[in-house]
C-alpha cells in the first residue's frame, strides 16, 4: 500500500482513470437507467443495498446508490477498492472473517455490513467501477447466483458505454452550432440550446450568404439520441438545398428525408428565414413552429404565424412564403416549446416572454435571461432560442 491507497503501477492507474474520465459522469447524480440495475439486483439476491459504484484514484462515487444517505467515500474505506483493485468478481460471505475487510468502517461500525459481492465493471478494459451487493448478515451466493450477478455486471457496463457515446455526441452536437456572428456590424445574432438529456432534437443553426443572414431553429419531435440523430439530418438537408426562398427549402428538405420521417413517424416543427441585412426585409417560412416574436423598437411585439404542417406531417404540400420589416431597434427572437414550459405555458405565455425579451433585446441579453431562468427551473424538456437585433443606426 502507499499512502493508504492500492499499490497499482502508475502506468495501470493512469489507463484506468483514463477510460473512467471518458464516461464523464464521475460525480454526477443518479440516474434511472442505473437506479434500474440496482433496483433489480436488490431484488433478485434478496439484500437490503445494491449499488453502482465508479471509482477514482481517491473516492468511491456512488452512482446509483438504492439506500439514503452518502454518495461519496474516501477509496480506502470501501469493499469495492478491493474489488476493483483485484479485477475480479468478489464475494465475501463474512466480511468480520475476511481480513481484507474487517476493519472498514462499514464492517465495525457504520451499517454494519456482513456480506458483500462485488463484480468489477470494466470499460476498455479497465475496472472504472462495480456493481455490488451488501446485507446485513453473512450469507452466501450459488453459482447460479454468481452467474446472474455477472450478466447484471454486463448490463450495467453497456449503460456506461451508451454514457461515453453520448458524451461524446454531446461534444460533436455543440460543435454543429454557430458561434460567430457573421452578419457584424449590420445585426447582431446569438442562441442557446439546453439539451435536456445532453443531446436533443432541438437545434439552431445561421449563416450568412452575401447581404442576406439566414437562420433556422428546429424542433424534432422527442428528446435523446434518437431526436438529435433526426435533427442532424434535418439540419444538413435544409443547409444543402441550393435554392433561395425558405419555403422551396423546407420543401426540399422534407422530401429528402420522406422515408426517414415515414419510417420512423417523427416530425419537426421548423422555422426558417432569410434576413436582407440592408433593408430589413425578413423572408420566412414556418413548419407549424409558430413560436416566432419580433420585439419592435417601442415595446410592442408581434407573433410570426404558422405557415404550414411540421416537417414529415406535410410531404408533397406547397409551403408559403411570408415577409415582414425587422426595422433598426427591432429584435427576432424564436425558441421551442420547451421554453413555454418555464413559463407555465398558459395563454400568457407569450406576453411573458415577450416582455422578457423586451427588457433584454440584445441578443446575448436574451440568451443570458434564459439561461437565468432555466437555473432555477427543472426544465423537462430541450430549450433552444434564436436572437437576432438590428441596431439602431448610430
Amino acid at each position: 500500500m502507499r499512502n493508504g491507497y492500492a499499490d497499482v503501477s502508475a502506468g495501470d492507474e493512469t489507463e484506468r482513470l483514463a477510460a473512467l474520465s471518458s464516461l464523464g459522469l464521475v460525480g454526477t447524480g443518479p440516474e434511472e437507467r442505473f437506479d434500474r440495475i440496482t433496483r433489480a439486483a436488490a431484488g433478485l439476491f434478496g439484500v437490503p443495498i445494491a449499488a453502482v459504484n465508479l471509482l477514482d484514484d481517491r473516492h468511491l462515487y456512488a452512482k446509483s446508490p438504492q439506500a439514503p444517505g452518502r454518495t461519496v467515500w474516501d477509496r480506502p474505506d470501501t469493499f469495492c477498492d478491493v474489488t476493483v483493485t483485484e479485477d475480479k468478481l468478489t464475494v465475501v460471505p463474512d466480511t468480520a472473517k475476511d481480513p481484507r475487510f474487517s476493519t472498514k468502517p462499514d464492517v465495525v461500525g457504520g451499517r454494519g455490513v456482513r456480506f458483500y459481492a462485488g463484480r468489477p465493471l470494466h470499460i476498455d478494459g479497465q475496472p472504472v467501477g462495480t456493481l455490488c451487493l451488501y446485507d446485513t448478515q453473512p450469507r452466501d451466493l450459488t453459482p447460479a447466483a454468481l452467474q446472474q450477478l455477472d450478466e447484471m455486471g454486463a448490463w450495467a457496463e453497456r449503460e456506461l458505454l451508451d454514457s461515453r457515446e453520448i458524451e461524446h455526441a454531446v461534444s460533436v452536437q455543440r460543435s454543429l452550432l454557430p458561434t460567430q456572428n457573421p452578419a457584424a456590424p449590420m445585426c447582431e445574432v446569438a442562441g442557446l440550446s439546453l439539451p435536456l438529456k445532453g443531446v436533443g432534437g432541438d437545434f439552431y443553426t445561421w449563416q450568412r450568404r452575401g447581404e442576406h443572414l439566414e437562420l433556422t431553429l428546429a424542433d424534432v419531435m422527442g428528446k435523446g439520441v434518437a431526436a438529435a440523430l433526426m435533427a442532424a439530418a434535418i439540419r444538413s438537408s435544409i443547409i444543402s438545398v441550393p435554392a433561395i426562398e425558405p419555403s422551396v427549402r423546407l420543401s426540399a428538405a422534407a422530401e429528402a428525408l420522406r422515408a426517414d420521417l415515414e419510417a420512423t413517424g417523427i416530425f419537426a416543427t421548423v422555422f426558417h428565414g432569410r434576413l436582407d441585412l440592408n433593408t430589413g426585409e425578413l423572408v420566412y417560412s414556418d413548419a407549424g413552429h409558430g413560436l416566432t416574436l419580433i420585439i419592435r423598437a417601442d415595446g410592442t411585439h408581434e407573433q410570426l404565424g404558422g405557415t404550414g404542417l411540421p416537417l414529415g406531417l406535410e410531404l408533397g404540400i406547397e409551403r408559403e412564403d411570408r415577409r415582414v420589416i425587422l426595422a433598426p431597434g427591432d429584435t427576432l427572437v424564436s425558441f421551442t416549446d420547451g421554453l413555454l414550459d418555464l413559463y407555465g405555458g398558459t395563454g400568457a405565455t407569450l406576453e411573458e416572454i415577450a416582455n422578457t425579451i423586451s427588457r433584454n433585446r440584445e441578443p446575448q441579453s436574451v440568451v443570458r435571461a434564459v439561461e437565468t431562468l432555466v437555473s432555477g427551473t427543472s426544465p423537462d424538456d430541450d430549450i433552444s432560442v434564436v436572437a437576432v437585433h438590428r441596431p439602431l443606426a448610430a
